[in-house]
């Protein structure tokens, strides 16, 4: 039913339309018929009493005749009203005896009129009669009885004529509607559909306008044209998701190579180097300063290796959050050489998803604040606020405009804050960063309870006391 209901709505407006032109056209139909009934029914009686009457008043003469038959005045009962049409009466050979006023027997008179029964006749100006002829005395005489349409029923005519007319109108009218909804409202709807059919979501967009279309497929057309747009821009985003993905991964694999080739291969080629030169010394103190050597360089190797790995999936991360990060922090601090002031409320515990997002948080933003900000120090609080944990970062950098797009920055290769917002949408977080030139920056991350929040990026620098 769904699929046809289109169809179903165009015979539904339809159908009652031509049921009231078919009910219209033969009620026209047998009005016409009734018209044409009551006319020939009008002029056989006139005829049938006009000649009764000569042929009663024959042996009076036709003065009498003329007289009782009140042709002058057309009333054919004395008592009777005056009625439309007229009367003739014609001798055999075509001679007129006498006629009533108004009679036009030339207009309608024709040589092979049938006797005894109506019939309608039009004259030279297309006007419709119908005419009855008798004959008198064996067909010596005739009477000629004649009604014009326009006399008898001139209104009920005119009225079958306009409904006639009206009729044809609403034939026109209702096919106008059929063609405007099928060019304006069904035609595009067939298009929309095919354009749809063949669109590939997320790839290819539809027509943003049809002009030819009324105006609620033009609105949907938009709606559809703007959805479809927002399909191609995310799948953009996806792509350019996983190409940033894909890059960070091999530039991470490029530098754990480089860093392994410049310190833990270095090394252990150095300690066989003296592992062989330990073969070829002869007496047994060289053999063992090399020894010791090659062991010292193993120690090394193995400190390298360990550090990697911690960098890679630090171990202390079980430890809590207040060991995981106050380690963090002294690393970081050894290693970018800033000044970090831990501050963490002692009775806090996050699940360790939620501590490694920090923990990768905290490194990012430390790196930036050095690399980019060129800081000296950092103030570092987690506590609690409500139901909320709160972890903030705060720096005394050169600071930066906050009037950028995150999809700006990474498209521009400066992922760290994208990264940052990325963390905390994983984690249902919210992050804000305030900063203004020359006034560092704040960093702070939200970990609701409820993990409903939106992730969100204020302006503007907190009131709080500058380091």
């Amino acid at each position: 039913m769904r699929r046809h209901l289109l169809l179903f709505i165009i015979f539904a407006l339809m159908l009652p339309s031509f049921a009231v032109l078919l009910v219209s056209g033969i009620g026209i139909l047998q009005h016409e018929w009734a018209i044409r009934s009551v006319a020939r029914s009008y002029v056989q009686e006139m005829a049938e009493n006009v000649a009764s009457r000569v042929i009663a008043s024959e042996p009076l003469g036709w003065g009498m005749e003329l007289n009782m038959l009140g042709i002058h005045g057309f009333r054919v009962f004395t008592w009777g009203p005056s009625l439309p049409g007229w009367v003739a009466v014609l001798h055999a050979d075509g001679r007129l005896l006498f006629s009533s006023p108004g009679a036009n027997i030339a207009a309608v008179w024709r040589p092979n009129i049938p006797i005894g029964r109506a019939v309608e006749i039009k004259d030279k100006n297309g006007d419709l009669y119908t005419l009855a002829v008798y004959p008198v005395r064996g067909g010596e005489r005739f009477v000629i009885a004649a009604v014009a349409w326009e006399q008898l029923l001139g209104p009920l005519a005119r009225g079958g004529m306009l409904w006639s007319i009206l009729v044809v109108l609403m034939a026109i009218c209702i096919l106008l509607a059929l063609w405007a909804l099928w060019r304006w409202l069904i035609r595009p709807l067939r298009r929309l559909v095919a354009e749809l059919e063949g669109l590939s979501w997320g790839r290819d967009l539809p027509g943003p306008s049809d002009p030819r279309a009324v105006g609620e497929i033009g609105s949907l057309r938009e709606a559809l044209y703007k959805l479809a747009s927002a399909a191609v821009e995310r799948t953009h985003l996806r792509n350019r998701y996983v190409n940033d993905i894909v890059r960070v991964q091999e530039g991470e694999k490029s530098r754990i190579a480089r860093e392994l080739h410049d310190g833990p291969l270095q090394n252990i080629t150095a300690m066989i180097q003296q592992v062989r030169l330990s073969r070829m010394c002869r007496n047994e103190e060289g053999v063992k300063d090399h020894l010791l050597l090659a062991e010292e360089t193993a120690h090394l190797v193995v400190r390298e290796l360990r550090e990697m790995c911690d960098e890679l999936s630090p171990p202390w991360i079980d430890l809590g959050l207040e060991q995981a990060m106050t380690e963090l922090s002294e690393r970081l601090a050894r290693h970018f050489n800033i000044s970090i002031v831990m501050e963490i409320d002692d009775s806090l515990e996050i699940e360790r998803e939620k501590l490694l997002s920090l923990f990768r948080i905290f490194q990012e933003g430390v790196s930036n604040s050095v690399r980019h900000g060129k800081a000296k120090e950092m103030r570092v609080n987690i506590f609690r606020d409500g139901e909320n944990v709160i972890f903030e970062m705060e720096d005394n950098g050169d600071g930066f405009d906050l009037e950028v797009n995150y999809e700006t920055l990474r498209v521009e290769g400066h992922r760290g804050l994208a990264n940052m917002l990325e963390r905390m949408t994983l984690i249902g977080g919210r992050l804000e960063v305030r900063s203004r030139k020359g006034e560092g920056a704040l960093i702070r991350c939200v970990l609701p309870s409820d993990n409903e929040m939106v992730p969100i990026m204020e302006g503007g620098y907190p009131e709080r006391e500058k380091l």
